[in-house]
């Protein structure tokens, strides 16, 4: 099994997300935290909007959207809380850049040899 990053415009988002995510576990200014909320929202919303086939990351995200919403911002007041949420989330966007590519080669089925026949040989 090896991890492969896909290269598409969703998973370059998702790592600059993580990345501005990590970056925030630093103590910056709040203009800062508005430009994550920001960003953070509407790369949620992009990448949930891809996964519409799996409903547990559709809930993941959606739950990031929320959380990051700059709207209506959800304040927890204390850095100690958002660090972790922080570093969790920026795991999730860096998770959801990467697939999992099997090593194993597809061998079709293959029929159990019976006696061999000719054209000649079939009934009609």
């Amino acid at each position: 099994m090896k991890y492969v990053f896909k290269k598409d415009i969703n998973s370059y988002i998702s790592i600059l997300c993580a990345i501005v995510l990590l970056i925030a576990t630093f103590s910056i200014g709040s203009s800062y935290y508005r430009f994550l909320r920001i960003l953070v929202f509407l790369g949620a919303i992009v990448i949930g909007s891809q996964l519409y086939k799996d409903p547990f990351k559709i809930l993941c995200f959606a739950l990031i959207g929320y959380l990051f919403n700059p709207i209506f911002p959800v304040y927890l007041y204390q850095k100690v809380i958002w660090i972790p949420i922080d570093i969790l989330t920026a795991l999730l966007f860096i998770i959801q850049s990467f697939t999992i590519k099997n090593n194993k080669r597809f061998i079709p089925y293959t029929r159990k040899k019976t006696t061999k026949s000719y054209g000649r040989d079939r009934k009609f």
